[in-house]
């Protein structure tokens, strides 16, 4: 029988089949052998059911419900990518850290690794408990509800999410064996292929299980619930051990402002003196560069005579000093720097 042929005919061979006492599966298995659809199957039962009892068969809401699994699937998926890049990467940063090399200094100390942490905290910090709870939404859906796991929403999405996992375990296999050849094998490009490894591993391992079976063990889902919490949660507590308290955050900003303005009346200050071969007697200009920015008092300035002068400022915290500015490293409270206006030390 041709999957062309007319859809009556189909139905009024359901009808003559079963009063002759064939059975609806042996029926449907028949068909589909014959190359009819599942669709057209079923509809041809519709059609044939409907017309034996005389009643419409009641619909249960189908497009509400699919557009209601496309938004919680869909809001689950984004917050599970933007929470997995931010902990990856977060993760990247804090190895950085904690292994530092001169290749790659951008992480290892001062205000670059302090945005950077922050950033990821951020994003974590929002997508993860999102993410969470519609995870949870999703898992009592499904219990309420068994038929949803035939969602054909629900599916596509979830096989989409898996295809972008194993692309990142393929990257992760690549990327690994690429260092090996080499001989960049370090312990710290270790640690960051076993994190995407684990990441990547532990959500394809759950949501592989998802499609496989028709519902998901309860134990399977609070294993991966309680898992990726306790990763989350440990990230973040390493990356506020790395940033610092927000109000320490403000008081490393303005300290970097503060050595920022310094710089700038030290260039200044050359500036004129190649000029004019003298020191001025107090600092030039009135612009906010010239004033703390929280006192809106003057910065220290005092002529020792020759080429050479000295800058004060008062810090709020000590700082560890940037690679590349040793110079202007300082302490909690008023620091003072001797300079020479023929050498630039910024």
């Amino acid at each position: 029988m041709s999957t062309s042929a007319d859809p009556a005919k189909l139905v009024e061979f359901i009808g003559s089949a079963k009063s002759h006492g064939a059975g609806d599966q042996f029926l449907v298995a028949l068909l589909r052998q014959h190359g009819w659809s599942e669709r057209r199957i079923f509809a041809a039962f519709s059609t044939y059911y409907e017309g034996a009892t005389g009643l419409t068969i009641p619909s249960r809401g189908t497009r509400t419900e699919n557009a209601r699994d496309a938004f919680l699937y869909l809001l689950a998926f984004v917050t599970l990518g933007i929470s997995t890049v931010a902990f990856v990467w977060l993760a990247y940063i804090l190895i950085d850290h904690a292994f530092p090399s001169p290749l790659d200094y951008a992480y290892s100390a001062g205000a670059s690794f302090r945005e950077g942490v922050a950033g990821q905290l951020a994003s974590l910090i929002v997508a993860f408990p999102i993410f969470i709870l519609v995870s949870r939404a999703i898992v009592r859906e499904t219990r309420q509800r068994p038929e949803s796991l035939d969602s054909g929403v629900r599916k596509w999405l979830t096989y989409i999410a898996l295809v972008l996992t194993s692309l990142a375990l393929l990257g992760d296999g690549v990327w690994f064996l690429q260092q090996f050849l080499l001989g960049d094998l370090t312990l710290r490009f270790v640690v960051k292929a076993v994190t995407l490894f684990a990441v990547a591993g532990a959500i394809l391992w759950y949501y592989l299980g998802t499609v496989r079976a028709a519902a998901t063990p309860a134990s399977r889902d609070s294993i991966f619930g309680w898992v990726a919490a306790a990763a989350v949660a440990i990230a973040v507590v390493l990356g506020f051990t790395g940033v610092g308290t927000p109000r320490w955050e403000r008081s490393m900003q303005l300290d970097a402002t503060r050595v920022s303005n310094l710089q700038s009346i030290e260039s200044s200050i050359n500036s004129d003196y190649r000029k004019d071969k003298v020191l001025p007697k107090a600092l030039p200009g009135d612009s906010d560069s010239r004033l703390d920015p929280v006192t809106k008092s003057r910065y220290g300035y005092v002529p020792l005579g020759g080429s050479r002068y000295r800058l004060c400022a008062t810090f709020d915290a000590a700082d560890s000093g940037e690679p590349n500015q040793e110079f202007w490293k300082h302490s909690a409270g008023e620091t003072c720097f001797t300079l020479d206006a023929t050498k630039d030390e910024q």
